[in-house]
Protein backbone atom coordinates (compact mmCIF):
# COMPACT_ATOMS: atom_id res chain seq x y z
CA UNK A 1 0.00 0.00 0.00
CA UNK A 2 1.37 3.82 -0.94
CA UNK A 3 2.05 6.00 1.20
CA UNK A 4 -0.58 8.25 -0.85
CA UNK A 5 -3.25 5.89 -0.07
CA UNK A 6 -2.45 5.08 3.47
CA UNK A 7 -2.53 9.05 3.61
CA UNK A 8 -5.83 9.19 2.27
CA UNK A 9 -7.52 6.44 4.65
CA UNK A 10 -6.16 8.25 7.30
CA UNK A 11 -7.96 11.73 6.55
CA UNK A 12 -11.01 9.53 5.97
CA UNK A 13 -11.02 8.78 9.32
CA UNK A 14 -10.27 11.51 11.23
CA UNK A 15 -13.89 12.85 10.96
CA UNK A 16 -15.25 10.05 12.57
CA UNK A 17 -12.65 9.72 14.70
CA UNK A 18 -13.22 13.36 16.25
CA UNK A 19 -17.00 12.55 16.64
CA UNK A 20 -16.07 10.07 18.45
CA UNK A 21 -13.62 11.50 20.94
CA UNK A 22 -16.14 14.58 21.13
CA UNK A 23 -19.05 11.29 22.58
CA UNK A 24 -16.86 9.48 24.67
CA UNK A 25 -14.07 10.66 25.69
CA UNK A 26 -15.34 14.80 26.34
CA UNK A 27 -18.04 12.96 28.50
CA UNK A 28 -15.43 10.91 30.13
CA UNK A 29 -13.02 13.77 30.96
CA UNK A 30 -16.13 16.31 32.58
CA UNK A 31 -16.99 13.65 34.51
CA UNK A 32 -13.70 12.79 36.14
CA UNK A 33 -13.86 16.71 37.03
CA UNK A 34 -17.02 17.34 38.15
CA UNK A 35 -16.69 14.08 40.36
CA UNK A 36 -14.34 16.49 42.57
CA UNK A 37 -16.58 19.28 42.66
CA UNK A 38 -20.05 19.22 44.68
CA UNK A 39 -21.67 20.79 41.61
CA UNK A 40 -25.81 20.71 42.19
CA UNK A 41 -28.02 21.42 39.67
CA UNK A 42 -30.45 23.33 42.49
CA UNK A 43 -27.46 25.48 43.40
CA UNK A 44 -25.59 26.18 40.21
CA UNK A 45 -24.15 29.13 41.54
CA UNK A 46 -22.28 27.79 44.27
CA UNK A 47 -20.17 25.15 42.77
CA UNK A 48 -16.44 24.45 44.42
CA UNK A 49 -14.01 21.80 44.61
CA UNK A 50 -14.11 19.69 47.21
CA UNK A 51 -10.98 17.08 46.38
CA UNK A 52 -11.80 13.57 47.59
CA UNK A 53 -14.51 14.32 49.63
CA UNK A 54 -17.23 12.56 47.25
CA UNK A 55 -15.36 9.45 46.68
CA UNK A 56 -15.20 9.28 50.68
CA UNK A 57 -18.44 10.21 51.31
CA UNK A 58 -19.36 7.25 48.94
CA UNK A 59 -17.37 4.45 50.70
CA UNK A 60 -19.72 5.05 54.07
CA UNK A 61 -22.62 5.24 51.47
CA UNK A 62 -25.04 2.08 52.78
CA UNK A 63 -27.10 2.72 49.70
CA UNK A 64 -24.74 2.95 47.49
CA UNK A 65 -23.25 -0.67 48.92
CA UNK A 66 -26.99 -1.92 48.40
CA UNK A 67 -27.10 -0.91 44.65
CA UNK A 68 -23.73 -2.79 44.59
CA UNK A 69 -25.65 -5.68 45.66
CA UNK A 70 -28.72 -5.43 43.80
CA UNK A 71 -26.40 -4.98 40.67
CA UNK A 72 -24.76 -7.95 41.27
CA UNK A 73 -27.05 -10.03 42.09
CA UNK A 74 -28.80 -9.31 38.48
CA UNK A 75 -26.10 -9.14 36.79
CA UNK A 76 -24.77 -13.14 38.15
CA UNK A 77 -28.16 -14.55 37.55
CA UNK A 78 -29.39 -13.30 34.34
CA UNK A 79 -25.64 -14.22 33.11
CA UNK A 80 -25.89 -18.14 34.83
CA UNK A 81 -29.42 -18.86 34.14
CA UNK A 82 -28.93 -17.04 30.06
CA UNK A 83 -26.21 -19.44 29.76
CA UNK A 84 -28.00 -22.26 30.55
CA UNK A 85 -30.68 -22.07 28.61
CA UNK A 86 -28.82 -20.96 25.90
CA UNK A 87 -26.63 -23.78 26.04
CA UNK A 88 -29.65 -25.99 26.01
CA UNK A 89 -31.21 -24.39 22.96
CA UNK A 90 -27.20 -24.08 21.29
CA UNK A 91 -27.65 -28.33 22.22
CA UNK A 92 -30.67 -28.52 20.42
CA UNK A 93 -30.37 -26.43 17.10
CA UNK A 94 -27.40 -28.20 16.58
CA UNK A 95 -28.96 -31.56 16.08
CA UNK A 96 -30.34 -31.96 12.16
CA UNK A 97 -33.77 -31.18 13.00
CA UNK A 98 -36.95 -30.21 10.58
CA UNK A 99 -37.43 -26.63 10.56
CA UNK A 100 -34.04 -25.83 12.16
CA UNK A 101 -33.91 -22.42 10.40
CA UNK A 102 -36.98 -21.15 11.32
CA UNK A 103 -36.68 -22.31 15.04
CA UNK A 104 -32.89 -20.24 14.90
CA UNK A 105 -35.32 -17.16 13.18
CA UNK A 106 -37.85 -17.52 16.10
CA UNK A 107 -34.70 -17.56 18.32
CA UNK A 108 -34.36 -13.83 17.73
CA UNK A 109 -37.48 -12.40 18.45
CA UNK A 110 -36.69 -11.53 22.12
CA UNK A 111 -33.44 -10.35 21.73
CA UNK A 112 -34.76 -8.25 18.60
CA UNK A 113 -37.53 -6.28 19.80
CA UNK A 114 -36.62 -2.98 21.18
CA UNK A 115 -36.05 -2.68 24.87
CA UNK A 116 -38.62 -0.13 25.59
CA UNK A 117 -41.33 -2.67 24.00
CA UNK A 118 -40.25 -5.41 25.87
CA UNK A 119 -40.11 -4.36 29.33
CA UNK A 120 -43.33 -2.23 28.38
CA UNK A 121 -45.81 -5.71 27.48
CA UNK A 122 -44.05 -7.29 29.84
CA UNK A 123 -45.10 -4.84 32.75
CA UNK A 124 -48.35 -5.04 30.97
CA UNK A 125 -48.68 -8.79 31.63
CA UNK A 126 -47.25 -8.89 35.00
CA UNK A 127 -49.60 -6.12 36.48
CA UNK A 128 -51.85 -6.98 39.59
CA UNK A 129 -54.65 -5.75 38.44
CA UNK A 130 -55.34 -6.29 34.95
CA UNK A 131 -52.16 -8.69 33.42
CA UNK A 132 -53.08 -11.37 31.46
CA UNK A 133 -50.72 -13.99 33.66
CA UNK A 134 -52.24 -12.83 36.76
CA UNK A 135 -56.45 -13.28 34.95
CA UNK A 136 -55.21 -16.73 33.14
CA UNK A 137 -53.81 -17.88 36.98
CA UNK A 138 -57.10 -16.74 38.44
CA UNK A 139 -59.37 -18.47 35.42
CA UNK A 140 -57.64 -21.19 35.71
CA UNK A 141 -57.68 -21.33 39.81
CA UNK A 142 -54.04 -22.00 40.29
CA UNK A 143 -53.84 -18.72 42.45
CA UNK A 144 -56.84 -17.33 44.45
CA UNK A 145 -55.66 -13.42 44.80
CA UNK A 146 -53.01 -11.51 41.79
CA UNK A 147 -49.63 -12.22 42.53
CA UNK A 148 -47.76 -8.70 42.52
CA UNK A 149 -45.12 -9.21 40.50
CA UNK A 150 -43.46 -5.65 40.64
CA UNK A 151 -44.90 -4.68 44.06
CA UNK A 152 -43.78 -7.23 46.00
CA UNK A 153 -40.22 -6.59 47.65
CA UNK A 154 -39.37 -10.41 47.10
CA UNK A 155 -40.43 -10.87 43.66
CA UNK A 156 -40.00 -7.47 42.16
CA UNK A 157 -36.04 -8.37 41.59
CA UNK A 158 -36.89 -11.78 40.54
CA UNK A 159 -39.41 -10.86 38.42
CA UNK A 160 -36.66 -8.19 36.70
CA UNK A 161 -34.10 -11.13 36.73
CA UNK A 162 -36.26 -13.00 34.94
CA UNK A 163 -37.04 -10.50 31.88
CA UNK A 164 -33.72 -9.86 31.37
CA UNK A 165 -33.05 -13.25 31.22
CA UNK A 166 -36.20 -13.77 28.48
CA UNK A 167 -33.57 -11.07 26.72
CA UNK A 168 -30.73 -11.82 26.55
CA UNK A 169 -30.79 -15.74 26.43
CA UNK A 170 -31.05 -15.31 22.21
CA UNK A 171 -27.49 -13.90 21.89
CA UNK A 172 -26.07 -16.54 24.50
CA UNK A 173 -27.67 -19.12 22.76
CA UNK A 174 -26.23 -18.22 18.96
CA UNK A 175 -23.15 -17.51 20.21
CA UNK A 176 -22.78 -20.97 22.45
CA UNK A 177 -24.18 -22.63 18.89
CA UNK A 178 -21.81 -21.02 17.01
CA UNK A 179 -19.12 -22.64 18.94
CA UNK A 180 -20.62 -25.67 18.54
CA UNK A 181 -20.66 -25.78 14.62
CA UNK A 182 -16.71 -25.39 14.72
CA UNK A 183 -16.33 -27.98 16.67
CA UNK A 184 -14.57 -31.01 13.73
CA UNK A 185 -17.30 -33.65 13.66
CA UNK A 186 -14.99 -36.17 13.44
CA UNK A 187 -14.51 -36.21 17.30
CA UNK A 188 -17.86 -36.82 17.90
CA UNK A 189 -17.46 -39.96 15.40
CA UNK A 190 -14.73 -40.87 16.73
CA UNK A 191 -15.80 -41.21 20.30
CA UNK A 192 -19.12 -42.83 19.13
CA UNK A 193 -16.82 -45.26 17.59
CA UNK A 194 -15.38 -46.00 21.35
CA UNK A 195 -18.46 -46.20 22.61
CA UNK A 196 -19.13 -43.05 24.32
CA UNK A 197 -22.48 -41.97 24.72
CA UNK A 198 -24.37 -38.56 24.24
CA UNK A 199 -23.81 -37.11 27.77
CA UNK A 200 -20.55 -38.21 27.95
CA UNK A 201 -19.65 -36.34 24.27
CA UNK A 202 -21.58 -33.31 25.20
CA UNK A 203 -19.47 -33.22 28.35
CA UNK A 204 -16.01 -34.12 27.38
CA UNK A 205 -15.83 -32.75 24.02
CA UNK A 206 -18.49 -29.91 23.81
CA UNK A 207 -17.83 -28.26 27.08
CA UNK A 208 -14.51 -28.15 26.38
CA UNK A 209 -14.24 -26.85 23.55
CA UNK A 210 -16.78 -24.13 24.40
CA UNK A 211 -14.67 -23.04 27.13
CA UNK A 212 -13.23 -20.17 25.55
CA UNK A 213 -16.38 -18.56 23.90
CA UNK A 214 -18.55 -19.14 27.50
CA UNK A 215 -15.73 -17.11 28.88
CA UNK A 216 -16.41 -14.28 27.05
CA UNK A 217 -19.86 -14.49 26.27
CA UNK A 218 -20.67 -14.94 30.32
CA UNK A 219 -17.95 -12.08 30.61
CA UNK A 220 -19.74 -9.99 28.28
CA UNK A 221 -23.21 -10.34 29.59
CA UNK A 222 -22.34 -9.83 33.06
CA UNK A 223 -20.99 -6.71 32.58
CA UNK A 224 -24.26 -5.46 30.48
CA UNK A 225 -26.27 -6.86 33.48
CA UNK A 226 -23.97 -4.66 36.06
CA UNK A 227 -24.73 -1.70 34.40
CA UNK A 228 -28.41 -2.55 32.96
CA UNK A 229 -30.88 0.62 33.58
CA UNK A 230 -33.53 0.62 31.03
CA UNK A 231 -35.33 -2.40 31.40
CA UNK A 232 -35.47 -1.91 35.21
CA UNK A 233 -36.02 1.67 35.17
CA UNK A 234 -38.90 0.85 32.75
CA UNK A 235 -40.32 -1.67 34.70
CA UNK A 236 -39.80 -0.73 38.14
CA UNK A 237 -37.85 2.54 38.23
CA UNK A 238 -35.87 0.77 41.21
CA UNK A 239 -39.01 -0.15 43.42
CA UNK A 240 -40.65 -0.97 45.52
CA UNK A 241 -38.92 0.67 48.57
CA UNK A 242 -35.77 0.22 46.48
CA UNK A 243 -35.68 -3.58 46.11
CA UNK A 244 -34.44 -3.07 42.37
CA UNK A 245 -32.53 0.06 42.64
CA UNK A 246 -29.27 -0.84 40.52
CA UNK A 247 -26.26 1.44 40.39
CA UNK A 248 -26.74 3.00 37.33
CA UNK A 249 -30.54 4.13 38.28
CA UNK A 250 -28.90 4.99 41.95
CA UNK A 251 -26.66 7.56 39.83
CA UNK A 252 -29.37 8.23 37.63
CA UNK A 253 -32.09 9.10 40.34
CA UNK A 254 -29.04 11.09 42.60
CA UNK A 255 -27.80 13.00 39.25
CA UNK A 256 -31.25 14.40 37.74
CA UNK A 257 -34.01 13.90 40.75
CA UNK A 258 -31.69 14.91 43.80
CA UNK A 259 -29.78 17.30 41.61
CA UNK A 260 -26.48 16.16 42.97
CA UNK A 261 -24.16 15.76 39.90
CA UNK A 262 -20.74 15.91 41.29
CA UNK A 263 -21.66 12.99 43.46
CA UNK A 264 -23.24 10.76 41.42
CA UNK A 265 -20.43 11.88 38.73
CA UNK A 266 -18.09 10.32 41.60
CA UNK A 267 -20.37 7.39 41.41
CA UNK A 268 -19.57 7.03 37.74
CA UNK A 269 -16.20 7.24 37.93
CA UNK A 270 -16.24 4.34 40.65
CA UNK A 271 -17.79 2.32 38.65
CA UNK A 272 -15.91 2.70 35.43
CA UNK A 273 -12.84 1.46 37.90
CA UNK A 274 -15.21 -1.65 38.44
CA UNK A 275 -15.93 -2.27 35.25
CA UNK A 276 -11.87 -2.14 34.41
CA UNK A 277 -11.53 -4.68 37.34
CA UNK A 278 -13.82 -6.88 35.77
CA UNK A 279 -12.09 -6.69 32.21
CA UNK A 280 -8.81 -7.46 33.53
CA UNK A 281 -9.98 -10.53 35.78
CA UNK A 282 -11.33 -11.40 32.38
CA UNK A 283 -8.27 -11.12 30.54
CA UNK A 284 -6.55 -12.94 33.01
CA UNK A 285 -8.27 -15.89 32.70
CA UNK A 286 -8.72 -15.71 28.79
CA UNK A 287 -4.89 -15.48 29.12
CA UNK A 288 -4.58 -18.46 30.61
CA UNK A 289 -7.25 -20.88 28.88
CA UNK A 290 -5.12 -19.77 25.87
CA UNK A 291 -1.83 -21.03 27.55
CA UNK A 292 -3.73 -24.33 28.64
CA UNK A 293 -4.84 -24.45 25.06
CA UNK A 294 -1.81 -24.41 24.29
Amino acid sequence: MSKQIRRCAFWMLVPSLIMMLLVSLYPLLDSIQMSFTNKNILKPNSVAFVGLSNFRKILTDPEFFDTIRVSLIYAFSCAFASFIIGLGIASLLNKKIKGRAVFRALLLIPWAIPTVVAASNWSYLLNDQYGLINTWLMQWHLIDSPILFLANTKLALLTVILVGTWKSYPFMALSLLAGMQSIDGSIYESAQIDGASGSQAFRYITLPSLKQISLVVTTLMFIWGFNNFDITFLMTQGGPLNATRSLAIYTYNLAFFRGRMGYSAAISILTFAIMIGFYSVYQRALHMEERQGK
